[in-house]
């Protein structure tokens, strides 16, 4: 039944591969399109753990799926089939049982990776769209998927390039600023309260302080852009989204609702706020003449 697919408008097929059973991933029985994974289960020597007639769900990466891969982190196919998590990460595309495109329901599904889940929403498994469903291949029922499923801390992040996290259209100049503002703004009130000089006198009596604090907090919020490792992200508006950091949310202080109180949305409006009230104090003080506080 592929009802739930084409309500999603989705070009699913149903197929019947003949096979005998326990035949598994090989190139010549599952196609073309699935070439990649089919050398990535040899390479990871996950065929006997497929083979025989213990009933198994294969969510498929295509071979366009491996190639995407391959561009977002500047690997080689061979340095992806090299990666020393390969059978974590295919693992976690398999699934215990016969589960047809009909038998989806949205939730999470353990997987034979045993530490994660996979949440099926919909027709999309992790976010990765089902693109041919229902593909009986002996013991294995297999759907296409267009993207690779990565179980947290199994491979890099999306490689940036300093000019993209640095564009001007990019996450990091407002994101930067704004921290930096948020810092400064707090710091010259209480500076002000304490010494009674105003932020231009803070500046210029402390300008090396000042730059090296601007410094570090540039650093902190770039480094992990440029490192991406284990599928950290270091772009705040897609934290939520990534697998690797919300096991690390999970079990502590910063659950689900706390993060949507303080959100990247609410940090962007605050750091506005605070580069807006640095201009104003500086200008009250530049027309008054001295500190506000």
């Amino acid at each position: 039944q592929l009802s739930l697919l084409h309500r999603r408008g989705l070009a699913a097929r149903r197929q019947a591969v003949s096979a005998p059973a326990g035949v598994v991933a090989s190139a010549s029985v599952l196609g073309d399109n699935l070439s990649v994974l089919s050398a990535a289960v040899e390479k990871a020597e996950l065929l006997e753990a497929l083979t025989g007639d213990k009933k198994l769900t294969v969510f498929a990466p295509t071979d366009a799926a491996f190639a995407r891969v391959c561009e977002d982190l500047q690997l080689s196919k061979e340095e992806v089939l090299g990666l020393e998590t390969l059978a974590d990460i295919l693992t976690y595309h398999v699934v215990e049982g016969t589960v047809t495109s009909g038998d989806l329901r949205d939730g999470e599904v353990a997987t034979l990776n045993e530490r994660f889940a996979l949440d099926i929403q919909g027709t999309t498994v992790n976010g990765a769209n089902i693109t041919t469903a229902d593909v009986t291949i002996g013991n294995l029922t297999v759907h296409e998927i267009d993207a690779v499923c990565f179980p947290p801390w199994s491979a890099p992040a999306k490689v940036l390039t300093p000019q993209q996290v640095l564009a001007f259209e990019g996450w990091a100049p407002e994101v930067i600023n704004g921290r930096l503002a948020m810092l400064g703004f707090l710091t010259a009130v209480v500076q002000e309260i304490a010494t009674g000089q105003s932020f231009t006198e803070q500046f210029a009596t402390n300008f090396g302080i000042f730059a090296a604090q601007v410094q570090l907090w540039a650093f902190a919020s770039l480094a992990p852009a440029f490192s991406s490792n284990e599928g950290y992200t270091a772009n705040p508006f897609t934290m939520e989204a990534s697998r690797t950091w919300r096991e690390v949310f999970k079990g502590g202080p910063w659950g689900p609702e706390k993060r949507k109180v303080f959100s990247p949305e609410v940090e962007q409006l605050n750091g506005r706020a605070a580069m807006v009230g640095i201009v104003a104090l500086i200008a009250v003080e530049t027309f008054k003449g001295s500190a506000l506080f």
